[in-house]
């Protein structure tokens, strides 16, 4: 048997024994995604695997108007790769050596998710952006038949940057689930920025994972909008390791419909003098349901560092549901920070003010939830994020719908400008 076999029958182990949440913090909080259920969708037989020709048919059919070039096109039993795409590898996991595995961020005992992600792998992405090199990817990761299981290691040279799209989409007419893995090494005084949006159909569970370590006068910047799927778990850690590192992470989520959402988000200054800032914004609607779970650390040791969390939510009906729970570890006094929190319905007054105007009260919802999410996803760096990420703000805002093709269009859309002000502008108070 390969080394990598060997690995996922030891994570298929893992799977079954670990408990679907460890953390003491979170244990009373989390939304289940069926573990069981979650075993049955991988080891299911497929009648029809997914085939380039129909990935590649699949992409070209994402979009009424408009249309985003992939370099690479992930599925969940193979993939297409633009010939031109540079600074990529994709290998099977037979080719994954036993090195490969010991460097590895994420261990199967770590999590249940992770083990599920080792266990069902068929394909490792390799991205490696060389010493003072600029590239720019687009990666889609999409399922059809097959549910999809993969892992991306991220590895940035001295001085180097990278920006990268990622759009998450399915087509399954049948139960499916799609598991990222992410791990990123963020070279010294390289930046890196990752756009992730998330559109998946009612059938898919969704799964994301991503460790990111930053080393000295790194910066990463992460911008996750997750609109899809009818049940999503996101589970990250990022710390900034090196001098002066500098960490921002940039959350968005829309729900609808009875869709789930149970989000972790951990930043660490592991280091002098970092950065790290958490920013979440959650609008839900109908019977959808979301944890938000911030956390932040700071070790002895790590003076001078900055830390900021801040979570907000807005709810647009009664049935709606939504739970925030910022929190913080701070063992250094030689520190910055500060966590907030703020959750209620959409402000009526403002409807009101709006319909005086002569809006219509869905007219008027629709600018507020806008407004809301606009400085957000004006912060994606990728246009074509940005004009997605409102996009799907405004469909959602129409008909509650997910999932599918979607209308890239400026029509009666806006973003705002990316917040420019300083993290703890507002924040009377900090340690």
């Amino acid at each position: 048997m390969n080394p990598y076999g060997l690995f996922a029958d030891d994570a298929i182990q893992r799977y079954r024994e670990l408990p679907e949440e460890q953390n003491e913090l979170y244990k009373k909080e989390f939304i289940s995604l069926s573990p069981d259920h979650l075993l049955e969708i991988y080891q299911g037989k497929t009648a029809a695997p997914d085939t380039p020709a129909g990935l590649y048919a699949a992409a070209k059919s994402l979009f009424i108007k408009g249309e985003i070039r992939f370099d690479i096109i992930i599925g969940g039993s193979g993939h297409v790769i633009n010939p031109g795409a540079k600074y990529v590898t994709v290998l099977p996991v037979s080719d994954i050596k036993i090195d490969a595995l010991d460097a590895k961020l994420y261990r199967s005992s770590d999590d249940k998710l992770a083990a599920l992600v080792h266990a069902f792998t068929n394909e490792f992405i390799f991205i490696d952006v060389p010493k003072g090199i600029k590239a720019k990817l687009n990666l889609l990761f999409l399922n059809i038949t097959t549910p999809l299981a993969t892992q991306v290691m991220i590895n940035t040279g001295e001085g180097s940057e990278l920006d990268i799209l990622e759009w998450y989409a399915s087509f399954s007419k049948t139960d499916s689930a799609s598991c990222v893995m992410h791990e990123g090494k963020v070279g010294a005084y390289s930046n890196v920025v990752v756009d992730a949006v998330h559109n998946e159909d009612r059938n898919t569970v969704v799964v994301g994972l991503s460790k990111y370590n930053v080393g000295n006068n790194g910066d990463l910047k992460l911008n996750y909008f997750y609109n899809g799927g009818m049940s999503s778990k996101a589970k990250n850690k990022f710390c900034a390791v090196g001098h002066e590192g500098s960490i921002r992470v940039n959350e968005l989520l829309f729900g609808s419909a009875k869709q789930r959402f149970d989000m972790t988000s951990n930043i660490e200054n592991s280091a002098p003098s970092t950065t790290a800032e958490l920013r979440s914004r959650a609008v839900l609607m109908d019977e959808s349901r979301c944890i938000m779970k911030g956390f932040a650390k700071i070790p002895f040791g790590s003076k001078n560092a900055r830390s900021f969390v801040h979570e907000s939510g807005m709810l647009l009906d009664k049935t709606a549901y939504l739970n925030s729970m910022p929190a913080m570890s701070i063992d250094e006094n030689e520190v910055k920070a500060t966590h907030a929190s703020a959750t209620g319905p959409i402000d009526s007054d403002l409807i009101f003010y709006l319909m005086s105007k002569g809006l219509d009260e869905h007219v008027a919802k629709k600018l507020i939830v806008e407004g809301f999410f606009s400085s957000s996803i004006g912060s994606f760096k990728d246009i074509n994020a940005k004009l997605a990420g409102a996009s799907l703000v405004a469909e959602k805002m129409e008909n509650g719908n997910f999932g599918g093709q979607l209308k890239l269009s400026t029509e009666n859309i806006w973003v705002g400008r990316e917040n420019e002000e300083g993290i703890f502008k507002g924040h009377y108070k900090y340690r």
